[in-house]
């Protein structure tokens, strides 16, 4: 954080605040080290597989021997990962699993901007640290009783924060460590605005950017905090004349309010891949227009940036006024389906059980699988989650499946 053009840094022992220009120079053996850590930071931006031995040569540098980590914090829900060096092994995954929710420090960066050096006794005075659950069960096990840090990236939907800690016996870092936090910190922070332009690059090949812009329908992809990744052009021609859905602030929203908050939670449980990941639901359209049929599902995301992965739904966005051919029909045409074949499949997109199918189409348990074991066959699926994707995607999803079932019902 910067003060009339310095860097604020953390307080020492005494608990007296230090300014520090940063213009004190690295010794000529430190500073052919430092030329090397930076290019290593770059690199690792592109190369994820580099990141622990960048870790490792920070740690070093920081003279942190204890440990080094970075931590990930979704913006909306504050769950939290960290990738870590120099900590008990299992120490990142008890992280995700619990300690991100102890954390006293996360909550309270959340203002400050990438590339500020956390001023960790400013944000906490010492005495609550050392008496919290984060420090006595997660961080002195782990030798990080005096961090240092610095922001790297505060968005929308991600923040990431590198920490280096010291033992307790160690003492607190001193000023000489924190100038160089200061002189790489900037190059961190270039990585991680690097790391994240990559990373939605690879959400646009990942999706299949020229083949989703075929489709009829809308199909957009969305973070949690429904900040719209990619948008096909159906869904952009649709967004552009507030059709139903419309943006605000960057993020996906429906029109009428009264659809808002169910859309808000099927956006936010199937980015974060929950018990009740996604589901289907109307948004209503003013009249003589019927309401847009929409499907949301999770969408993994391979980043390429620090972590494997980062939450994201896919939103199937369905016009019946502008596709008046049945579901039924488009499913056999497109995938060679009977059409028992075709009801099935249709019944199984509204996310039913196959009891409920069965039960619904007034065919057995046995036979309901079979259908669905020929439907996998034709349409090169193997779950039923693949399935509904493809369906949506295919751009016959309009929820016309009554035809259907009255025509199998006839059979």
């Amino acid at each position: 954080m910067r003060c009339g053009g310095e860097w604020l840094s953390a307080k020492p022992a005494s608990g007296k605040l230090q300014i520090h220009s940063g213009e004190g120079a690295l010794e000529p053996a430190r500073m052919h080290d430092f030329d090397g850590m930076v290019g290593q930071i770059y690199d690792a931006a592109v190369e994820p597989g580099r990141w622990p031995q960048v870790l490792e040569t920070l740690s070093d540098f920081l003279e942190g021997a204890a440990a080094t980590k970075l931590t990930f914090q979704n913006a909306r829900t504050l769950r939290s990962e960290a990738s870590s060096v120099r900590m008990p092994p299992e120490a990142d995954r008890t992280y995700a699993q619990y300690y991100y929710k102890t954390n006293v420090f996360l909550p309270r960066i959340a203002r400050l901007r990438a590339g500020a050096l956390i001023p960790v006794w400013d944000l906490l005075p010492r005495e609550v640290y050392q008496r919290s659950e984060f420090y006595n069960d997660f961080c002195r096990p782990g030798d990080m009783c005096h961090p240092i840090g610095v922001v790297l990236a505060n968005e929308p939907d991600m923040r990431v924060v590198f920490t280096c800690g010291r033992a307790r016996t160690a003492g607190e870092f001193e000023p000489e460590h924190l100038d160089r936090l200061r002189r790489v910190g900037p190059h961190l922070v270039r990585a991680a605005s690097m790391g994240l332009r990559l990373s939605r690059s690879e959400i646009a090949r990942s999706a299949n950017v020229e083949a989703l812009d075929r489709v009829a329908q809308g199909v957009l992809i969305v973070a949690a905090n429904g900040e719209i990744l990619f948008a096909n052009r159906a869904a952009e021609a649709l967004l552009t004349e507030a059709d139903g859905i419309r943006i605000e602030k960057s993020a996906l929203r429906a029109n009428k309010p009264a659809d808002a908050a169910q859309f808000r939670r099927l956006i936010a449980s199937a980015a974060e891949q929950s018990d009740t990941a996604g589901g289907v639901m109307a948004l209503a359209r003013p009249a003589p227009r019927r309401p847009l049929s929409v499907l949301v599902a999770p969408l993994k995301i391979e980043s390429t940036w620090f972590v494997t992965g980062r939450p994201a739904a896919i939103v199937f966005v369905a016009d019946p006024d502008s596709a008046p051919r049945t579901m039924q029909g488009q499913l056999r045409n497109l995938y060679g389906l009977t059409p028992a074949e075709a009801a099935v499949a249709i019944a199984i997109t509204r996310g039913e059980g196959l009891q409920a199918v069965a039960d619904e189409l007034g065919i057995s348990l046995t036979t309901t699988r079979t259908h669905l074991q020929h439907v996998f066959e034709k349409t090169e699926t193997r779950r039923q989650a693949e399935l509904v994707r493809l369906i949506a995607a295919s751009g016959v999803y309009d929820r016309l499946a009554e035809p259907a079932l009255k025509t199998l019902r006839t059979l």
